[in-house]
Order: C-alpha cells, then structure tokens, then sequence
C-alpha cells in the first residue's frame, strides 16, 4: 500500500499541473494512487533475479 503522504504530494503536483480545476480532489487522489502503484510494481518486477545483465554471467 502507498504511504497517504506520497499520495497527497503527487496529487498535489497533477492538480497544479492541470491548473487547479475545481471539485477534482478525488480525481487527482486516484490518478495519483495509480501511478504511484505503477511505478511500484515496475520496481518491484525490475528487481527480480537475474538482474539485468546477470544471467549472461552465469557459468553452464
């Protein structure tokens, strides 16, 4: 689960970006959440083994 604060932080900066609407705070959370489980999931899957590179290291 994403940390609210993160959450609050990119919303805030999506909303500035598109010029302050007005009665979008919900939108902005959820568009915020998404991208914030995105890139955590890109994370998390970069991360598995063999990292990038290694498996041409390994010896048969």
């Amino acid at each position: 689960m994403i940390d609210d604060s993160k959450v609050r932080e990119r919303a805030y900066e999506l909303w500035e970006k598109d010029g302050r609407p007005a009665g979008s705070e919900a939108l902005y959370w959820r568009l915020a959440q998404e991208q914030l489980e995105a890139e955590a999931s890109r994370q998390a899957t970069n991360g598995e083994w063999p990292a990038k590179g290694e498996a041409s290291r390994v010896d048969d």
